[in-house]
């Protein structure tokens, strides 16, 4: 150090002393974990199919530093191939929002459907006019938002997607990862929903303090709202000793308790520990225990251990 200090006298170096370690690892840990912009556009790929197989959508978003994320959905209802590409675009901007963009540019290879949403070509089916409705109400969240038609050739990972999801049979859905049952939006389907199930006068009496005419029901209304949040439209409970617990409708209970309690990495749990499991993955509604029982309770792969802790999971 001293021959170096000798050596270069000659060029007037001032030197400092070295900043503490603990500063410079504070800075290195905000610049890793600093998120991204939520203001930036995120890309949306999404496309239908339709065939005597089945229907199915696929969604592929490209978030701003380039990382994505891919669906493919199985619609359960036989529709036609425009009704097939208006639900995806619907799925999509909801994955969008699901992710927390605000900027999304949505791409279809159907001419016919941007043309349409974008006011170009006139609607005159009424299942259609339905569907330009949800979409308009539906993206009224986002600060921006587009839709842009593009070839085919440059659609291929969501064309993909969506030709896997409408082959897949009823008992090999549940093999693929980040497949699901789909509902058609435009409401022609009778299953449960949001919107009509246990959740609604709750999420009502939240948000606009309204209650129902019968005075039972709205008295056990406000002693459960309490234990409620609503946060981005989505409904929460509030857990004891850990995080919220998502609510889930009717219609999504049966396919969250299969994954867990028969999924790839499923162990066949009795009828208390399904239940348990689902609160630890963040879900909860009213009656997860006799439904994690009648899951367990129907499995094909029941033991004589399941059964004896679901007839104890019973009421």
């Amino acid at each position: 150090m001293i021959k170096w200090t000798v050596e270069l006298e000659e060029y007037d170096i001032e030197y400092k002393p070295r900043v503490a370690i603990k500063a410079q690892a504070l800075s290195d840990f905000l610049s890793e974990m600093i998120q991204p912009n939520k203001e930036e556009v995120w890309r949306v790929f999404v496309d239908g199919a339709s065939s005597l197989s089945g229907c199915g959508v696929g969604v592929v978003i490209i978030a701003p530093p380039g990382k994505k994320i891919k669906l493919a959905l199985r619609i359960d209802s036989q529709v036609t191939n425009n009704e097939a590409e208006y639900e995806v675009v619907l799925f999509g901007i909801r994955a969008a929002r699901e992710v927390g963009a605000s900027r999304i540019i949505l791409y279809s290879n159907s001419q016919l459907i941007t043309q349409q949403i974008k006011g170009v070509h006139e609607v005159k089916d009424d299942r259609m006019l339905k569907y330009i409705q949800l979409i308009k109400a539906q993206v009224e969240i986002f600060a921006d938002w587009s839709i842009e038609q593009i070839p085919r050739e440059e659609n291929g990972e969501a064309d993909a997607l969506a030709k896997m999801a409408a082959s897949l049979s009823e008992a090999s859905t549940r093999e693929v990862l980040h497949v699901s049952r789909l509902v058609l939006s435009t409401g022609e389907e009778t299953f449960p929903t949001p919107e009509d199930s246990w959740m609604t006068l709750l999420i009502k009496f939240i948000v606009n303090n309204e209650l129902p005419e019968d005075k039972a029901r709205a008295q056990k209304i406000k002693r459960q709202a309490p234990r409620f949040v609503l946060l981005n439209n989505v409904l929460y409970m509030r857990s004891f000793q850990g995080p919220l617990l998502k609510c889930l409708p009717a219609g999504e209970v049966n396919y969250v308790l299969q994954e867990i309690h028969e999924g790839c990495c499923g162990e066949h749990p009795g009828g208390i520990s399904l239940a348990r499991k689902t609160m630890l993955a963040g879900f909860w509604w009213p009656t997860i225990s006799q439904d994690s029982a009648r899951v367990v309770r129907t499995c094909e792969g029941l033991n004589i251990t399941q059964i004896s802790s679901t007839a104890r999971s019973l009421p």
